[in-house]
């Protein structure tokens, strides 16, 4: 190469098949100018060509050494963490060999989650941990907050809370600074992750966005997100994001794939030139015949609206090794030592989260955009893989929040020593397990001992913690109520007492079930329910135990609580005599009807085809829709199953991947019942994919309510299938609001660009409502949702039913799938239930009727019995806690973390800051404090005799702390 008739650099190189790299230097120029170039091959006839070289950008590259935690994946659960608790040792190691290297050069470590660090803290002897903590404190190690990376949707919003206790008991402890947080592989985030964080003083995230899942933000308005970006919450706060992804270098191998995890020459031949592509087209691997996994490139005919990388300070991760959970490496650091030693530029830093957070805030400050809304996940249909599970995970969630409450409020009325904080952290932990996004081994089909073929022992492990968390919550509950008979006692000359305990908000009229053993009140005497504070009867119905050869036994008595204080209970007592209630007739007829509803069933297509809301005089249900109301619907796909990452490689470019279609029909009947509390029918459908599939319809006695409960019991298979359960609504130009964990969330509300439109995963309830009607369908154990069609799930995700005969107003409960090729279990079988309810209501609005609608099915009423007439001398009715209005929740009464009393957790769904008044009814309050959901940064509140005023911020979860005038 030369400059006029001055050669400035040469260079030899053997030219074989392929490119060669061959580098020539010149001197740096500060504008566009033109240099010779010269090739001679062979002694043939010289090339000479003119090359423009502009001003070059003087890079800062900062390294962020990590290891991408699976917890299993690549090897058992128990094996991963081993190899974690060992890496820990090695940083160590590392960071002191590097002592005296040269300060860009020494080796620096980032935690990227804390469930190892846990367990390393738990396994170490005290030298070692001083030694950690203090090169924490040094900066050469950074521990990131979250325990694991996430799937943030299957979380309740107290569970993903509470993953930042652990970050903060680091905090306080050992005094050091925790402000970033890593999420890995998982392509989105709920905005309960965001204010979640932010209100735990987490400052920055950095995100790797891997698209090994069919994931494809850049068709739906991701080429518009920045790099970096501030994430706005509600709430005001903001969170400073880095993100990287597939497209930008398989998302957090992006470091390796410049080779610097494998030596000098190969960052010196990968790393310019990637900086290059970074600074001149939008995404640095154009995908097309360049080996990464999820990524084929933009379409040529698509638009291309993302411009090149405009910064010159640049966050890039680096494993040890092309693998999950890799081992910490020197090679990075002796790459960055020997490359600065050659070049002024690009510098290159092994640098922690922070280093680079805090030096490109600085340098980039206003030229950050901001953004705000949910982040909606692109692999949240892998948690519909293992539905049996998810299931019982979701109940979990709900009954820890009810077990935390009873037992709370049990520690106000009795002091019997129990202690139950151990085991309420035990049914967290489990929960948050069976959430995290690692379900299973690299090949999940296969029945190894160990490594990536371990996967039926993985899948084994994986679902035992969400068997385990709701097993514990279930006991949990049980104590809970067993502490209370204690504290209401049996009302005077009554067999035996029934206390209602509603653990929600809402005061609610619902049906209980309470069992009474034979040592109460035998099993022939008849028994009649009476109001205490109105010694009316209530009618009731009585079924026998069931299994009772291998049970306690006793009886079952149900009936129609009414009016149960939020918070609160109702007392009612059991007495000798009849009810005086006559059975109604049920007929058979598949028709069921109440005060409000009347429902029909049509046998032969295996649909709901009537829901008449007797008020409005409407058919809520649209009878001209592809599939009917709770109608099953089963598709069968096209693709191989048992190939690793199948699903990822192929293009949906029509419908030919839906190989089959079919739907329930040809029922009968098979129960049915009405009596004074219910009016009921269990339909059987003929399916072939299915040994059972059945439907129970439940009106209960004056309630304004469907509940519906679908039972299939399933054949397991390979081929690659899903299930969905169809409800099309009669809503003309329907409005959409459903609940997400952290809030409130719709269709065409904001949202982070890129986020997957095509299927949502929600926490328990949907609101449609237009000028005419409003209308809650709520969900138990499915939370993935479509809304209007159902889409082919391979890319770009094609609707499957022509939108000229679909209903935008249906919602498709998409049960269960088996789509992924890795981490996510390869088959379902066994019997499953899937609960459902739907509600209509003009006089409130399309939220509260979503959390009334859906607390019939998280948070049921409990019968509490008392039999002994020792008890609190407590009233006929009353509450422990309620609060005014629909924008703020009661998540939770629970113990204080910070040695209060008792303390309420709250979720406002807000987006105004909101002025709330909760009031503590039977509990005399002294004073009180609110805080963040971490129970920090307490300001007294003020009380006015019952009541607790205080402001919650928009969107945030926060901690109420109150401390009881003695004697309650």
């Amino acid at each position: 190469v030369s400059d006029e008739d001055t050669t400035l650099d040469t260079a030899r190189a053997r030219i074989g098949e392929g490119s060669t790299l061959v580098h020539l230097f010149v001197p740096e120029v500060y504008e566009p100018r033109t240099f010779t170039l010269r090739v001679e091959a062979g002694g043939g006839e010289p090339f000479e060509a003119g090359v423009e070289i502009l001003p070059q950008r003087k890079w800062s590259v900062y390294l962020v050494h990590h290891s991408h935690l699976d917890i299993g994946y690549t090897d058992t659960q128990s094996s991963v963490l081993q190899h974690h608790l060992q890496y820990l040792d090695s940083v160590l190691d590392l960071v002191s060999a590097t002592d005296d290297w040269p300060e860009d050069a020494k080796f620096r470590w980032n935690v990227e989650a804390t469930w190892p660090l846990l367990h390393w803290i738990k396994n170490r002897p005290e030298s070692d941990r001083t030694r950690f903590f203090d090169r924490v404190r040094e900066g050469r190690i950074e521990i990131c907050a979250l325990p694991f990376s996430m799937h943030t949707e299957a979380y309740s919003i107290d569970e993903l809370a509470r993953q930042l206790r652990f970050a903060d008991e680091l905090r306080e402890r050992y005094d050091v600074p925790i402000e970033t947080a890593m999420q890995t592989d998982v392509p989105g985030a709920t905005i309960g992750l965001l204010t979640s964080l932010v209100d735990a003083d987490i400052r920055y995230l950095s995100v790797a966005h891997n698209y090994a899942g069919r994931s494809a933000p850049h068709l739906v308005g991701g080429q518009e997100l920045t790099r970096p970006f501030y994430w706005r919450a509600p709430n005001g706060k903001r969170l400073l994001v880095w993100y990287t992804d597939t497209p930008h270098g398989s998302a957090y191998m992006e470091g390796n794939l410049v080779g610097l995890a494998e030596d000098y020459q190969a960052t010196l031949e990968a790393l310019p030139g990637y900086l290059s592509a970074l600074a001149e087209l939008p995404y640095p691997y154009r995908g097309r015949g360049e080996s990464i996994l999820g990524w084929t490139g933009l379409d040529p005919s698509s638009t291309v609206t993302k411009v090149p990388y405009s910064h010159d300070v640049l966050h890039l991760r680096v494993q040890g090794v092309f693998s999950d959970n890799a081992s910490p490496s020197i090679i990075p650091a002796g790459i960055v030592r020997e490359w600065n030693e050659k070049w002024a530029y690009p510098q290159l830093r092994m640098a922690t989260n922070s280093e680079f957070f805090t030096v490109g805030e600085e340098k980039l400050a206003e030229g950050i955009e901001t953004y705000s809304g949910d982040w909606t996940d692109w692999w949240v249909d892998g948690i519909g893989s293992g539905a049996r599970h998810l299931g019982f995970n979701r109940r979990a969630q709900a009954d820890v929040r009810t077990a935390q409450t009873l037992h709370t409020i049990a520690n106000t009325l009795i002091e019997d020593g129990a202690d139950p904080r151990d085991e309420i952290d035990e049914v967290y932990e489990s929960m948050a397990l069976f959430d995290e996004h690692t379900w299973g081994a690299a090949n999940p089909w296969m029945d190894g001992l160990e490594k990536r073929e371990s996967g039926a022992l993985q899948w084994e492990r994986k679902a035992g913690f969400a068997r385990d968390a709701y097993e514990r919550s279930n006991a949990l509950v049980r104590s809970g109520v067993h502490r209370l008979s204690h504290a209401f006692g049996r009302c005077g000359d009554s067999l035996a007492s029934v206390t209602v305990f509603n653990p929600s908000r809402w005061e609610r009229t619902d049906p209980v079930s309470v069992f009474v053993p034979e040592s109460c009140t035998g099993l022939q005497r008849p028994l009649a329910v009476v109001a205490a504070a109105t010694r009316e009867r209530v009618p009731h119905v009585v079924e026998n135990q069931e299994n009772a050869q291998f049970r306690v036994r006793g009886r079952r008595l149900s009936f129609v609580a009414r009016d149960v204080p939020a918070c609160g209970y109702r007392r009612y007592n059991l007495v000798e005599g009849d009810d005086g209630y006559e059975e109604p007739e049920a007929g058979k007829e598949p028709c069921v009807e109440n005060e409000y509803y009347r429902v029909r069933f049509d046998l032969a297509r295996g649909r709901v085809t009537e829901l008449l809301d007797k008020t409005s005089g409407l058919n809520l249900v649209d009878t001209d829709a592809p599939f009917g109301f709770n109608q099953y619907v089963y598709d069968r796909y096209a693709s191989a199953p048992h190939f690793n990452h199948l699903s990822s490689r192929i293009q949906a470019t029509d419908l030919a991947l839906l190989g089959e279609r079919s739907a329930g029909g040809l029922a009968v009947v098979t129960q049915r019942s009405s009596n004074p509390v219910w009016d009921r029918v269990t339909v059987r459908l003929v399916d072939e994919r299915a040994d059972i599939v059945e439907s129970t319809l439940t009106l209960f006695r004056g309630v304004r309510r469907l509940d519906l409960t679908n039972r299939i019991h399933k054949v397991g298979t390979p081929e690659k299938e899903s299930v969905y359960f169809a409800f099309p609504f009669d809503v003309s130009d329907p409005v959409f609001h459903y609940e997400i964990t952290g809030g409130i969330d719709s269709p065409e509300a904001p949202h982070v660009p890129g986020s997957a439109d095509h299927m949502r995963a929600i926490r328990h309830w949907v609101g449609l409502e237009n000028e005419e009607v409003r209308l809650a369908w709520a969900t138990m154990e499915a939370p993935l949702v479509q809304f209007g069609n159902i889409h082919l799930p391979y890319l770009p995700f094609p609707e499957t039913i022509d939108p000229e005969i679909g209903n935008p107003a249906t919602v498709y409960s998409w049960a269960l799938n088996n789509i992924w090729d890795t981490n996510f279990p390869s088959r379902q079988q066994g019997e499953m239930e899937f609960s459902y309810a739907v509600a209509s209501g003009e006089a409130i609005e399309t939220p509260e009727l979503g959390m009334r609608t859906a607390a019939a099915l998280t948070t049921p009423l409990l019968g509490i019995l008392s039999s002994s007439s020792a008890g609190e001398d407590l009233p006929e009715r009353g509450s422990f806690c309620s609060v005014e209005g629909t924008a703020v929740d009661i998540i939770a009464l629970m113990p204080s973390r910070r040695g209060h009393d008792l303390t309420v957790m709250l979720q406002s769904l807000s987006s105004e800051n909101e002025e709330v008044c909760v009031s503590f009814g039977l509990l005399r309050v002294a004073r009180a404090w609110v805080g963040s959901h971490l129970e920090k940064y307490l300001e007294e509140a003020r009380v006015d005799g019952e009541n607790v005023r205080f402001a919650v911020p928009a969107g945030s979860l926060v901690s109420l702390a109150v401390d009881l005038e003695r004697g309650r």
